[in-house]
């Protein structure tokens, strides 16, 4: 019985060792990710506001900021900085003054439209002068733009998808999470089978150690051998204790069992939630 134990401590210890290892293996996984991801955000960050320092700075003028871009201004601005700019992977850009007024877009139909959040955004640009964020899958990079003898603030918008980026940060890393994420439930669930088992197994021996004891004691005492043998099987010495030992026996394994069958069905569901969560592509949350 000691080596029975022992052997079931044994087992349970590298269950759980090995789900420790899967679990630490996808929080590895995850932060090489993470990682990756803010390179490249920050990478795409320096691009941008390279190209509106370049670019986009250089072609605007004093008078820009008083009022929104239209006609022939507009057409101006447009073809300086379309060849330059508005190419992949920068698909959009906006120009803000500081109130949240559009004076350009690459949108003509957004030139003018004001948007009183963005205020705040553009008053914190200024300490930095630059700042990425995401907004629904587009990388927004605001770069502060100074213009020569100009008493309003503008500030140049990039817009890009920010899906590439986070596709190639999942590279090659990132399937890895959910792969380690299923080996450590598959681990546990042995580690709760096992224990189940070694469990039910301790308890069988521990019953049928008692009832040969007291099937001992009872052969030690005198009786009548030839009366024994003329009594039903349900009168006879001990008939009761092996019932009762066998009803609690076939209890506990039916509960043992019923336990690994609804810790099998945990981990299919797991399993189908883990490939659902793979097949949807998550997005970093605006900064």
């Amino acid at each position: 019985m000691s080596d029975a134990r022992s052997f079931g401590r044994d087992l349970r210890a590298l269950w759980a060792t090995l789900a420790m290892i899967c679990l630490v293996g996808a929080g590895a996984a995850y932060g090489v990710t993470r990682y990756r991801l803010t390179e490249l955000e920050q990478a795409a960050t320096r691009d941008a506001r390279r190209l509106a320092v370049e670019v986009i700075q250089p072609a605007l003028t004093p008078s820009d900021g008083s009022q929104p871009m239209r006609g022939a201004r507009f057409e101006s601005m447009l073809s300086a900085i379309e060849e330059r700019v508005l190419v992949r992977p920068i698909t959009g850009i906006r120009i803000w003054t500081g109130d949240g007024t559009i004076v350009f877009a690459d949108d003509p139909e957004l030139v003018g439209e004001q948007v009183p959040a963005m205020r705040d955004d553009i008053h914190d640009l200024n300490a930095g002068g630059v700042r990425g964020s995401v907004t629904r899958e587009r990388f927004h990079t605001l770069v502060l733009l100074r213009v020569a003898e100009s008493p309003t603030t503008l500030v140049a918008d990039l817009v890009r998808s920010h899906v590439p980026l986070v596709q190639k940060a999942k590279r090659p890393w990132y399937p890895w999470v959910g792969r380690a994420i299923a080996g450590a439930i598959a681990f546990a669930v042995l580690y709760a089978v096992t224990w189940i088992g070694c469990s039910a197994y301790d308890v069988v021996l521990r019953r049928l150690s008692t009832h040969r004891s007291r099937k001992s004691t009872e052969a030690e005492e005198p009786q009548d051998s030839q009366a024994g043998e003329d009594l039903p099987a349900y009168m006879r010495p001990g008939y009761r204790d092996e019932v009762e030992i066998r009803r609690r026996v076939d209890q506990e394994l039916s509960s043992a069992q019923a336990e690994r069958e609804e810790l099998a069905r945990r981990l299919q569901r797991a399993e189908l939630e883990l490939e659902r969560s793979k097949s949807t592509p998550s997005v970093t949350e605006p900064a």
